[in-house]
């Protein structure tokens, strides 16, 4: 039990501060209302919980079901907004490129 509190206190420590400065500094959102993310944000975000990532990796080299569906969770839950944002724009992507691969496949037999 006190390995598994350490563990935990000691990746508390190794992300959420550098995550707060990165937040603090660099807005995750570039402007109020606005859904456009910045990229430097998003980098820091990513460099700070590189110990996390270690860490889960690490308990997914031979995971337990319950493993899975908890990173599964904890993923979906962080990133719920996000990917809410990215399904609208790939469907609007999607419903534009069909009927524009179309036009443009016609205009090459042309």
């Amino acid at each position: 039990m006190k390995r598994l509190v350490l563990r935990i206190t000691g990746l508390i420590l190794c992300v959420l501060p550098p995550a707060i400065a990165a937040l603090e500094y660099f807005p995750l959102w570039l402007g109020e209302g606005d859904k456009a993310l910045s990229a430097l944000a998003l980098l820091l975000l990513l460099v700070a919980a590189i110990p996390l990532w270690r860490f889960v990796k690490s308990l997914l080299a031979s995971p337990s079901i319950w493993a899975v569906w908890l990173v599964l969770f904890l993923f979906f839950t962080l990133f719920a907004a996000l990917i809410e944002g990215l399904t609208v724009i790939s469907l609007m992507g999607f419903l534009g490129g069909v009927p524009g691969a179309i036009c443009l496949r016609l205009a090459k037999e042309k």
